[in-house]
C-alpha cells in the first residue's frame, strides 16, 4: 500500500512538472505562433498563387513564382553577391576575434575590463548608425579617408565605383560592429578551460600550437558553431549597411537579396508573390547553410 502511495505521489508530482513547464512555455508558443509560425504559412501559401488582379483575386500559379525568381538574373547575383561578402566577413571576423581573445585573456587589471567594454560598444549601435559613420568616413569629396589621402598627394579613393573598395565598403564596417560581440564569445570561452589542462599540457612539453589545436580549438568547437551560425544567418540578411554604404552599386555588384527584394517593392517592378517567393528562397537558403555547418560539425564529433 505504501509503494502504491509512494508511485501515486511521483506520477502527480511529474504531472505538475509538465504542467507547471507548459504553463511556463506557453506565452512565448502563443507570440510564436502569431508572429512566426501564422505568416510564415502564409506567405508559402500566397507564394503559390498570383495577385495581379488584386488581394482578393488569387490565381493558383503553382512553382511558377519560384521559376521566375531563380530566372531572375539580378537576384541570382544578389545571392552570388552576399555569398562572396559572408564568406570574407566569417573568416575574417572569426579568425580576428580569436585572436584577440587571446590578447584579452592575458590582460588581468583594470585595463582589461575597459578593453572588454569599449570593444562592445560598436555592437549596441544599429545598422544604419554604423552606415552614416563610415559614409562620412568614405566619401569621395570631403570624406575623412580621401581627406588623409589628399594631404599626403594620393588619388582619392571611390568606394562606390570600385567593385572591391565597394565590398571593402561593407565588409568592414560589418566586422566592426559585430567583431567586439564575437571576440567576448571566445573570450568566455577561455576563461571557461580549466587551468589544470594548460598545465598538463606545459608538463607534457607540449608548444604553443600544439596547445591551441589539441586543447584551446576543440574545447571552443560549439563557441566556433555559435558564431559561425549567427553570422552566416547575419550576413545573408544584411542590408542597412549596403543601402546606405552603396546602394547595391556598383552595377549591383553589392546589393543583398533583401536590398534586391525592397528595391523591386519600392519600384514594384516585381510581383508580389514572386517576392514573397523570393523571401522563402531566402530563409531556405539560410536554414541549409546553418544544416550544412551543424551536420559537419556533428560528424566530426562522432568520429571522436
Amino acid at each position: 500500500m505504501a509503494k502504491a502511495s509512494l508511485y501515486q505521489s511521483l506520477r502527480n508530482r511529474k504531472t505538475e512538472e509538465k504542467v507547471s513547464g507548459l504553463i511556463l512555455i506557453a506565452p512565448a508558443f502563443i507570440l510564436l505562433t502569431i508572429f512566426v509560425l501564422v505568416p510564415l504559412i502564409l506567405s508559402i501559401y500566397r507564394s503559390f498563387f498570383y495577385y495581379e488582379s488584386g488581394p482578393n483575386e488569387a490565381v493558383f500559379a503553382g512553382f511558377q513564382n519560384y521559376i521566375r525568381v531563380f530566372q531572375d538574373e539580378s537576384f541570382l547575383r544578389s545571392l552570388a553577391n552576399v555569398c562572396i561578402m559572408t564568406l570574407f566577413i566569417v573568416l575574417l571576423q572569426v579568425v580576428g576575434s580569436f585572436f584577440f581573445a587571446n590578447i584579452l585573456v592575458r590582460m588581468k587589471n583594470k585595463f582589461g575590463v575597459f578593453v572588454r567594454t569599449i570593444i562592445y560598444l560598436p555592437y549596441l549601435f544599429s545598422g544604419i548608425v554604423v552606415a552614416c559613420i563610415f559614409t562620412l568616413l568614405t566619401y569621395y569629396n570631403g570624406g575623412v579617408i580621401n581627406g588623409i589621402l589628399g594631404k599626403m598627394n594620393a588619388d582619392p579613393i571611390s568606394f562606390t565605383g570600385s567593385t572591391f573598395w565597394a565590398y571593402v565598403a561593407i565588409i568592414v564596417p560589418t566586422i566592426w560592429v559585430g567583431g567586439g560581440y564575437t571576440t567576448l564569445i571566445f573570450y568566455s570561452g577561455l576563461i571557461n578551460i580549466p587551468r589544470s589542462l594548460y598545465e598538463a599540457m606545459a608538463v607534457d612539453g607540449a608548444s604553443f600550437w600544439n596547445t591551441t589545436f589539441y586543447l584551446v580549438l576543440p574545447s571552443l568547437k560549439n563557441y566556433f558553431v555559435l558564431t559561425i551560425v549567427t553570422l552566416v544567418t547575419g550576413s545573408l540578411q544584411m542590408f542597412e549597411i549596403p543601402m546606405l554604404m552603396t546602394n547595391g552599386q556598383p552595377l549591383n555588384k553589392t546589393m543583398t537579396p533583401v536590398l534586391y527584394l525592397i528595391h523591386a517593392r519600392a519600384n514594384g517592378n516585381v510581383p508580389q508573390s514572386q517576392i514573397i517567393a523570393a523571401s522563402i528562397v531566402i530563409m531556405i537558403v539560410i536554414g541549409a547553410i546553418n544544416a550544412v555547418v551543424f551536420c559537419v560539425t556533428n560528424r566530426k564529433e562522432k568520429k571522436r
